[in-house]
């Protein structure tokens, strides 16, 4: 190695780097290594005005560096002689931007590069032979270290870890287990305020419109460095559209967690990879809900059947019915129209409902189901108000009756059921028994090998049907009891709906899953139309004339 040219004015940069899974303010032992090395090699070969740059906790892919972009900064304002890293790879991992620095970038400038392990030294054409193979071997390395790291964190998020370095909003880490979310209670009642305005199918504007006017802290400011530094009430209160919508739809509220929202394309490009909400991959049940799973679908979909539309309507008419009402023929949702020549004082009296394909294609896509607003309002309304004081008065008749409407197999009928899949059970194991007992007297010569072929053969038969018996009442036995439960969860719901005397979007995405409109008949001289609801949980219980 060439002993270096005195020169006290320009500096001698001496660059450690270390990659770290997180960067901490604290210098590692490594980098105090690669110092002292650094230093003892300045000195011994006479390098004067030396100087460190230091990243601590940075990748070798990652070039944007806090040291790293001073040190160039240093070298275009010609301050920098020499530059001297312990190896090739202190400077970086990717081949083509560590070749470009090394050999155009440096020599521009200038500046004489040493990587000591590497035996590298820009003054010495022989030498820098052989480093654009160091490199790629380094960039090489860095590839497989990353793809081991995203397989590892991959393999731990399908455990259902959490491996964020922060927990959303509305949730801190467990003080035990880090990778564990728990409930935070200070910030959790927001998620929930959030989502409760949702529920009333209002738009995002209006979501955050209404967290400012409840002067609702935003996010940003629960964190350490923020809380408490700032009294500016614009800023504190100012909530974004994006951020409520990304709470919206984050599975995290419903105890899920998903695998890979935006990953990388490669190591070498830092731009993230959109994945649309419906095709991530989701780790379901990994901590406790902030929002109940059926409660986070309901919202999924009335964030999906608002219109693109910003504002209230100009009609004058809120439907609370939208995404819901449908046509029984072709499955359309059903317009809502309001016919402004009607000479009515009410807008409700002006609205009525009909087929949308119909509006698009005439005759030849469907019929219009035409029905009036107000029927809608007062027939739900009626149904509710029902099936709500039922709950109230006898919840138990309630579910039973509900449950033989649904032909569910209760009390003597279940009894039936698992004595018939005991006795299933029982002669199976017997099989086993008689099984064991032919092969045994085969072995003895008390039976022929084709008695024996015949026996086991009638045996197989009747074990193969008694297995998918029992398969098929074990299968009927679950059913019935999720739906039984199901039915239970839809009583215990509505029984909180009694004496209401109104209806609004909240309470109708929270109990109907869909309404049927048939097109009218005429029975016996008179049009009939039909109106079908299907409950959530339960499905249809009638259908309403």
């Amino acid at each position: 190695m060439k002993r270096a040219k005195l020169n006290n004015d320009k500096i001698t940069a001496l660059y450690c780097r270390l990659s770290k899974d997180d960067g901490t303010n604290n210098e590692s032992m490594s980098i105090s290594t690669q110092k002292t090395m650094l230093k003892d090699y300045a000195k011994r070969n006479g390098f004067l005005n030396c100087q460190f740059y230091v990243d601590d906790g940075y990748s070798g892919t990652n070039y944007d560096r806090p040291a790293f972009r001073q040190l160039i900064e240093d070298i275009q304002d010609g301050e920098v002689s020499t530059l001297i890293t312990k190896d090739l790879s202190r400077l970086g991992r990717n081949y083509l931007e560590t070749g470009t620095y090394i050999e155009v970038f440096f020599p521009n400038h200038n500046v004489r590069y040493i990587a000591i392990n590497d035996g590298v030294d820009s003054i010495d054409n022989a030498q820098m032979d052989i480093t654009p193979f160091r490199n790629i071997i380094n960039e090489m390395y860095a590839k497989d270290t990353s793809r081991k790291i995203k397989s590892a964190l991959h393999a731990r998020k399908m455990q259902g870890k959490y491996m964020a370095t922060t927990a959303p909003f509305g949730y801190q880490k467990d003080e035990k287990d880090h990778n564990h979310l728990v409930i935070d209670e200070v910030t959790a009642p927001i998620v929930e305020l959030i989502f409760s305005i949702a529920e009333e199918g209002v738009g995002l504007h209006t979501i955050c419109n209404r967290l400012r006017k409840a002067k609702v802290i935003k996010p940003s400011f629960y964190k350490k460095e923020m809380f408490e530094r700032y009294t500016d009430e614009e800023k504190m209160y100012d909530w974004d559209t994006a951020y409520v919508s990304k709470i919206l739809h984050d599975p995290v509220y419903a105890g899920n967690l998903t695998v890979a929202e935006r990953p990388t394309k490669t190591m070498r490009s830092k731009k993230r990879q959109y994945i649309p909400y419906a095709e991530r991959e989701v780790i379901y049940g990994t901590h406790e809900p902030i929002i109940e799973q059926s409660r986070w679908n309901t919202v999924q979909k009335i964030l999906e059947s608002r219109p693109p539309v910003i504002g209230e309507s100009s009609s004058g008419y809120d439907n609370i019915f939208r995404g819901v009402i449908k046509c029984a023929d072709c499955g359309s949702a059903m317009l809502a129209k309001v016919e402004q020549k009607r000479k009515r004082n009410n807008v409700l009296d002006k609205t009525f409902y009909c087929c949308t394909k119909y509006r698009k294609f005439g005759k030849e896509g469907c019929s219009s189901h035409t029905i009036e607003a107000r029927t809608v309002h007062e027939v739900v309304l009626a149904d509710i108000q029902k099936h709500a004081g039922q709950a109230l008065a006898d919840r138990k008749a309630m579910v039973t009756e509900i449950a033989e409407r649904l032909n569910l197999q209760l009390s003597a009928d279940k009894e039936q059921q698992k004595k018939e899949l005991r006795q299933c059970k029982q002669r199976v194991s017997e099989i086993e028994n008689l099984y064991a007992k032919l092969y045994e007297d085969l072995t003895r010569e008390l039976i022929t090998e084709k008695r024996f072929q015949m026996l086991s053969a009638r045996f197989d038969s009747e074990q193969e049907e008694l297995t998918a018996k029992i398969k098929e009442l074990e299968k009927s036995a679950i059913a019935d009891k999720e739906q039984l439960s199901s039915i239970e969860h839809f009583a215990e719901q509505i029984s909180g709906y009694a004496g209401i005397t109104e209806l609004n979007f909240k309470i109708i995405n929270q109990l109907i899953e869909k309404i049927l409109v048939s097109e009218p008949v005429e029975v016996d001289g008179q049009k009939i139309q039909r109106l079908t609801i299907h409950y959530k949980f339960i499905g249809a219980l009638e259908t309403l004339e």
